[in-house]
């Protein structure tokens, strides 16, 4: 396996993996599918400052899975502060795709102004946690029925990682 820094190239093959998330889980609050187009503008929009990468894995050119930073706002007080997100194909989980692209992902984060890493994770998921906790995150906050998807309302806990 090989964790790189994404590119244009691999807009496709994060849409792979994402957009079943989107279609049959509630691991995120999207609802509709990622188009080419959208996940190219993504990838352009968080790789313009350097503050928010995103990385892949992939082994024998198949994208497993991908992490990145996004800003936790878009107002200026917010600037030290992002969002983190890591999603893995179902059929690669548990063998360390996660914990690799987090790693690249915090080794990147490390090497700019940053005070503050938020994790948020639809609950239950006890694999995400675990993830996060190895990564020194700590939960900090839990909004109980936040979002609605597929009819029913879910939890989402904040996790937080201090630089």
């Amino acid at each position: 396996m090989m964790v790189r820094r994404a590119g244009e190239a691999d807009a496709s093959g994060i849409n792979d993996v994402y957009n079943p998330f989107i279609l049959n889980s509630p691991a995120t609050f999207e609802t509709e599918p990622i188009s080419q187009s959208e996940r190219i503008a993504w990838l352009a929009r968080l790789g313009a400052d350097g503050r928010h990468p995103v990385f892949v894995a992939e082994t024998e050119n198949r994208l497993l899975g991908f992490a990145n930073a996004a800003p936790f706002d878009q107002r200026p007080a917010y600037g030290t502060s992002v969002k983190t997100s890591v999603f893995v194909d179902p059929a690669h989980a548990g063998r360390g795709v996660g914990r690799a692209l987090y790693a690249a992902l915090f080794e990147a984060l490390g090497a700019v102004d940053l005070h503050r890493a938020y994790g948020l994770i639809v609950a239950p998921n006890p694999a995400s946690a675990a993830l996060h906790e190895a990564f020194q995150f700590r939960h900090v906050s839990t909004l109980n029925e936040v979002g609605r998807k597929f009819g029913r309302y879910h939890d989402v806990m904040w996790f937080e990682k201090r630089f």
